[in-house]
Parts: C-alpha cells; structure tokens; sequence
C-alpha cells in the first residue's frame, strides 16, 4: 500500500485529512512504457475522461482538490512522470497509460510543465485528444534554452538540501500565495522534498524542458486538420511572462482565453473556484451548481 507519510506534518487539519483520504481511497495503478513505470490514479466513472497531468512538481496528488472536484462529470486520470530521457517519451507513456485504462479520446489539462507536455502529446497522437487546456504555460522558444540550461546546471552542482531551500519559498508562494494552509504546505514540501523527488528526478525534469526549447518550434499549422478546441488559462501576474503569454496565444489564434488576474503562477489554488468554473464551462461538464453538489 502507498505510504501515507503523516509524519512530515506538524499537526491535524482538514486539508491533510483530505489528502491522506484522497491517497487512501485511489491508490495509484502500474503501468509500463519502454524502461519507464508510470504510477497513476483514476477518479471517478463518468464516460467523458480528463487526463489532468502535473507540471514540474512530477507527483499525482498536488491538485487532488481540483481532481475530487472533476471526479463527479469525468473520470479524471491523474498520473505522475517517471524519470526519463525526453519529453517525447512523456507522450508515450501518457499514450500507454490511456491503452491501459481503454480511453480512446480524452480531454487534457496540462498545467506549466505540463503544458508542454500537452503540447507535444496532441501533435504525436491528435486522434487520442477531443480538447485541450493549456494552463499557465507556453509554447518552447529557443531563446530560453540557455538559461533552463543554467538551471539544469545549478541543480546538477547544489546539493539537494541547498535545492530544495531555494525551491521551497517560491513553491509555497505559488500553493498557498495568502497564507491560509502554511502549515500544510510546509509538510507537503517535507514529504515531497525528502521520500518522493530526488535530485537525479529534478535534474531529469530540467533537461526535459531544454530540449523542450531547444528541440522544438510550434506554429499555427501544425493542428490545422484537428477538430478539437483549445482553452488557454493564463494570469495577467504570472511568472510567464507578457512575450510569452502573447507567443502561445499566436501560436493557438483559435483558442478560447480565460485571464485571471493577480493568480500568479497557479490559479488553480489562489482562484480555485473561477478556476473549476473555467474548467467546467469549457469542457461542458456541468454548472457552478452541480459542481457545489461535488465537493
């Protein structure tokens, strides 16, 4: 059974409960991609599925709110990254993992990283994807190659101790930008940073996102022959900044765009509610009714 790991947490509360009960009641499911293994859970029953896959964090239950939220109008498959050596083989295991589970069509949510994921999943298997949402995300740009690079260094160099101090506070910034769940995200940094990522996962994940830039170029023509819609969710105060938010918009001019303004990096947790709205407006899943009767 998957580890609850109550341990890194200062105390009791709601949000921990909730968590430790989403980990209880969907355990994660196996599957094999090449040399990868792929942990994933899958939510609810409902016939329209939402693959909802992470960003750099690489774990399957950092959104568990938003994912028991879409659990009542879909079956929301939530899936973690293994190490691998390219973003490609990302796709490819996302594709093993709908085989496995016997989705021909989905939906996608990929949010930051994810987005990127997203994007190359739909250009190498457009038929297994009816709608996409770009989150807080961009298009690769080979002018940010260098400095992911940089990055992908510094992590290599610095112990782990000394990256995980630098990630943390602007992690907790971006869960928790008000300050109302500090203790739990404290604790959910402890576990993350010290039992479920590891240096060698965090330097894999910032390679992935260079040869992201630096491999490849997205145009408005590469989904021309694909009937599917396309949301962009961004924030007037992301990290992502103005330039990059206008080339993601170029490169998608038919996409539905949902602005948030100051949600900063993640509105799915500083603007939960207009968040799931958003969601659930777009993929026709249901109204601000029927969502209030799901959580």
């Amino acid at each position: 059974m998957e580890s609850l790991k109550p341990i890194f947490y200062a105390g009791a509360s709601a949000k921990l409960a909730a968590l430790l009960d989403f980990r209880l009641r969907f355990p994660e499911k196996v599957v094999h991609s090449g040399l990868s293994e792929w942990r994933y859970r899958v939510l609810g029953t409902a016939a329209p599925a939402l693959l909802g896959i992470p960003g750099g964090e690489l774990v399957n239950d950092l959104g568990f709110e938003f994912a028991l939220a879409m659990s009542g109008m879909r079956r929301m498959v939530y899936p973690a990254y293994p190490r691998v050596s390219s973003v490609e083989e990302l796709a490819d295991g996302l594709c093993a993992i709908l085989d496995a589970e016997k989705i021909e069509q989905t939906a996608i949510l990929g949010a930051s990283f994810g987005g990127a994921v997203a994007q190359i999943f739909v250009r190498k298997y457009p038929g297994r994807v009816n709608a996409l949402i770009l989150s807080n995300t961009g298009v690769p740009l080979r002018y940010l190659a260098p400095s992911v690079r940089i990055f992908e260094w510094m992590a290599r160099a610095l112990r782990w101790s000394t990256t995980t101090r630098l990630l943390r506070r602007p992690l907790l910034k971006t869960f928790d930008p008000a300050g109302l769940d500090g203790a739990f995200w404290t604790g959910y940094l402890d576990e993350l940073f010290s039992s479920r990522l590891t240096k060698a996962d965090v330097v894999s994940n910032f390679r992935n996102q260079h040869e992201y830039h630096r491999r490849f170029h997205f145009t408005p023509r590469d989904l021309e022959k694909w009937p599917g819609r396309v949301l962009i969710a961004e924030s007037d105060t992301d990290v992502i900044g103005a330039r990059r938010r206008r080339a993601l918009r170029q490169t998608y001019p038919n996409a539905e765009v949902h602005t948030f303004h100051d949600a900063g990096h993640a509105p799915m947790f500083s603007r939960r509610e207009e968040y799931l709205f958003m969601v659930e407006r777009f993929l026709g899943a249901g109204t601000a009714a029927g969502r209030s009767g799901s959580e």
